[in-house]
């Protein structure tokens, strides 16, 4: 484990509490420039969106001219200074080597952050989140084990109803923002419905975004809408354990994106259960190993960092019932021994019935 240097880890938590610090106008985390236009002999602000991919975006409308947009605009210029602030930050983390999203995930991670997806709580899993612990806990992670070629945004189905509030446009019409090329593809079990979203040439599959959701008790349809997203997302086990309590944290692209990931320690302990869940196809064998990779490196700083709340969250577990603790247990014999023994010991208080969440 190769630990980075403290003042590293204050930068990272520094651009956290900055790229979440109260509500950036949207035109400043756009990158969009204010102009004036007369009408009807008034004058009236907009704001000219940048290009993505060649195409130009409709532009946004501020207000007439008057004191309250005048005060806006003197605002944008101290947004972009901060802006700039934010952007030299992220610089500076990723000439560190930090690893940061692919180009793709970083613009799409973005769109949803303009539109309030992670003001909404909707939750980036899977890869992409895991590039973000590296800086977060102080240690070096492998920047290969953080490689994707897709990206998962989870939200509580219960979440998305209690907000009463929404994106502006659906999820579908978000993810064209960022490329034209995305396509809902349809469940096979209800054409209706939205199983993924994807680029797709001919029969390949460049990339693809999951919407995904919790999954719990009898079995349902395996497809949801989540209304605060605006699209339809896949119903997957196990998946409240990893997004409950989710924290915030930044991804390193642009002037670095403020989105909320699972706690570290969740994130370990459900790779374990997931990896058990895998086929034995050649791709999903080669999804567990990536799945025990990454438990591997974050229990070893974790155990080490942080030891009570991998007890609380390892037991929680455990306490789900006989199929988890038989999974984890499976699991745990995948990590090195010294990480093994550790997790095992913790097991002692969490062998009775299974309990209110077990699946």
């Amino acid at each position: 484990m190769q630990r980075l240097p403290v003042s590293t880890q204050t930068l990272y938590a520094d651009l956290v509490d900055r790229a979440w610090a109260g509500s950036y106008q949207e035109l400043v985390q756009a990158g969009g420039s204010p102009y004036k236009q007369s009408a009807h002999g008034r004058d009236y602000w907009y704001v000219k969106m940048p290009m993505v991919n060649g195409e130009r975006r409709p532009d946004r409308y501020l207000g007439p001219d008057g004191p309250n947009v005048r005060t806006r605009l003197e605002q944008h210029k101290a947004l972009n200074l901060i802006r700039k602030e934010r952007m030299s930050m992220v610089r500076a983390l990723r000439s560190s080597r930090i690893p940061g999203p692919d180009p793709i995930s970083g613009k799409i991670m973005s769109a949803l952050s303009e539109a309030g997806a992670f003001r909404l709580r909707a939750v980036v899993v899977g890869s992409a989140a895991f590039q973000t612990y590296g800086a977060m806990l102080g240690v070096r992670l492998s920047a290969a084990a953080g490689q994707t070629s897709d990206l998962d945004i989870a939200q509580f189905h219960s979440i998305s109803l209690a907000v009463e509030d929404s994106v502006p446009d659906s999820f579908i019409e978000t993810l064209q923002e960022v490329d034209s090329r995305f396509r809902a593809i349809p469940s096979p079990i209800d054409g209706r419905r939205t199983l993924r979203y994807a680029i797709r040439t001919g029969s390949q599959e460049e990339f693809a975004v999951d919407l995904l959701s919790p999954h719990r008790g009898a079995e349902r349809p395996k497809t949801t809408n989540l209304p605060a997203l605006k699209g339809d997302a896949q119903l997957l086990r196990y998946l409240d354990f990893l997004i409950f309590g989710e924290i915030n944290a930044v991804s390193l692209h642009g002037a670095g994106i403020p989105i909320n990931v699972p706690a570290p320690e969740r994130y370990a302990v459900h790779k374990l259960i997931v990896s058990r869940m895998r086929s034995s196809t050649p791709s999903s064998l080669t999804k567990a190993r990536k799945d025990i990779v990454q438990a591997q490196a974050l229990f070893e700083v974790l155990l080490e960092d942080r030891p009570d709340d991998v007890e609380f969250v390892w037991n929680e577990a455990l306490e789900r019932g006989p199929k988890w603790r038989k999974n984890l247990q499976a699991a745990a014999q995948s990590l090195s021994i010294d990480i093994r023994e550790k997790l095992l010991a913790l097991s002692g208080a969490a062998s009775g019935p299974e309990g209110p969440g077990g699946s």
